[in-house]
């Protein structure tokens, strides 16, 4: 059932409050009386402990009228409708109640009929504006995602996004892989409440299907430190969910680093077995070395070493990739540090995927004491290619019936969280650190439908419910469901239900 959105009365007299919460039919047009107020100075008072979607207000009383809480309403309650109630002799005052932001007004006596019609017109009102935040919203965590995985800038201008001075990148993701989409949904959630109402200036990101990243910002890093205290208070750190916080950032032009920097301290809390919240700035000498190939070469190392079709290339790309590295001006220390990340974060990746039986943790951290204890080059070389090998013989005799289910599983819940974005099996080949022709294939093999089927069964579920279910205009439904040419979605959702959108809504109104 639809949330109905509350409503809060304000009259001197008592039985104007009590006769319209009795006698108007709230709920039958998704409204509920929320509470009554005798005076400007109660009603405030509720407001500030309960915020509330409609206020019912007297323009006439005592001490402070009606006008005097419109103007506390207009600074400090934006978002709350008020509805001006006047006796005939206070049109005039109650016409400069309207202009002054009053949604409406109705005269004393009050006809209930006349209350419950313009009910309705609100709950119209209400839905169309939460509709309009929600694809704004959207729209906008589009767009910081994409700046945030460095596909483009934050036009934080045309979007009307406060830009905050100082702040922090937040990653989490949770443990439980087993979790149904329901439960994770709920779980996430509350994760955006729970930080969005401590720090209301908070921007959280459905970044990932089992995970968030969110924009937090703070003056300094002692209040960065705060927040996150009562996070580990909060959240059940050793069982539900896995931290991992950047540094201190300036501004949206650092958003891609705090993105990289949050995963990269989230990838290392999982292979580390370590509890609670890992700083970037505490780790930051393993990521010290700007060198693009060694990132390039963890993607691509995760994706041969998942893909049985590759694996046999993992060895010979590792150790042609580190041979270009001893060849840059690297010490023996500057070469250890880059192979602790390079395993580290590989390790990160593959703990995701549950190997039943597979002890990546101590096994990683044999290699690391041998990396640490080499006294060349190629030793070093040798412990992480024994590594990769290790690696490589574990996925080969693991279940991948198993593996395969688990990875698809994941994709499609973040196909059906972000099927509104521009996807490409590129782009989720990219997001899930596969190679995009083993996606394609494992998808095919695990699902029974390639990726582009998948997507658009999902988007045009979407686009029969919003046909059904709302007056949207096809053109904004089409956009909603990820679509940029109104002409090919009409002609996609045709061939995948035998009409146009237009005679789907107007089959489905005749039969209602």
């Amino acid at each position: 059932m639809t949330e109905a959105y509350e409503v809060l009365i304000v009259d001197d007299e008592e039985i104007v409050c009590r006769g319209l919460a009795q006698f108007v039919k709230w709920e039958a047009h998704g409204f509920q009386v929320a509470g009554t107020a005798y005076s400007v100075d109660e009603a405030l008072g509720f407001l500030e402990r309960h915020p509330v979607d409609v206020v019912f207000l007297d323009i006439r009383m005592p001490k402070k009228t009606g006008l005097d809480m419109l103007k506390v309403m207009h600074s400090e309650y934006p978002d709350t409708k008020a509805v001006i109630l006047s006796g005939f002799s206070e049109f005039s005052y109650a016409q400069e109640a309207v202009r002054y932001g009053a949604a409406d007004y109705l005269t004393k006596p009050v006809n209930l009929k006349e209350v419950e019609g313009l009910l309705d017109r609100l709950r119209e009102d209400f839905a169309k504006r939460r509709q309009d935040n929600a694809v704004k919203s959207s729209r906008v965590e589009g767009l910081l995602l994409s700046a945030a995985r460095g596909y483009g800038e934050v036009k934080a201008e045309d979007y009307g996004i406060a830009v905050p001075k100082q702040w922090y990148g937040l990653a989490v993701r949770l443990l439980d892989r087993e979790l149904s989409e329901q439960e994770i949904g709920e779980k996430k959630e509350w994760f955006r409440q729970m930080t969005e109402g401590v720090v209301p200036e908070a921007i959280v990101l459905n970044n990932e299907a089992y995970g968030l990243f969110a924009v937090i910002p703070c003056r300094g890093e002692e209040e960065a430190e705060y927040f996150i205290e009562i996070l580990e208070q909060s959240v059940d750190m050793k069982r539900e969910w896995a931290c991992g916080v950047s540094k201190i950032k300036h501004g949206f032009g650092e958003l891609r680093d705090a993105y990289q920097e949050a995963g990269q301290a989230l990838r290392y809390h999982r292979a580390s077995k370590k509890e609670g919240v890992i700083w970037y700035q505490n780790i930051e000498a393993l990521f010290s070395q700007s060198i693009p190939e060694v990132t390039d070469l963890i993607t691509q190392l995760y994706g041969r070493i998942t893909g049985p079709e590759e694996r046999s290339e993992a060895v010979p790309q590792l150790m042609e990739a580190l041979e270009r590295l001893e060849k840059k001006p690297l010490t023996l220390a500057q070469l250890q540090t880059l192979c602790i990340r390079c395993l580290i974060e590989l390790n990160g990746l593959l703990q995701g995927l549950k190997l039943q039986d597979v002890d990546l943790h101590g096994q990683l951290n044999q290699t690391l004491e041998k990396i640490l204890l080499s006294s060349d080059m190629n030793s070093v070389a040798g412990c992480v290619g024994d590594y990769v090998n290790w690696l490589i013989g574990q996925m080969g005799a693991s279940d991948e019936q198993q593996l395969g289910k688990g990875v698809i599983r994941e994709m499609q819940l973040y196909i059906r969280k972000h099927y509104q974005e521009n996807l490409s099996l590129n782009a989720l080949a990219e997001q899930f650190f596969l190679h995009p022709n083993y996606l394609s294939r494992l998808f095919k093999e695990k699902t029974g439908k390639n990726f582009v089927e998948y997507l658009t069964e999902v988007r045009m579920e979407k686009v029969m419910e919003l046909l059904d279910g709302t007056e949207d205009k096809i053109a904004d439904i089409c956009a909603m469901a990820g679509y940029d040419n109104p002409r090919y979605f009409s002609k996609v959702f045709k061939q995948y239900t035998g009409m146009t959108p237009s005679e789907y809504r107007e089959r489905n109104e005749g039969k209602g």
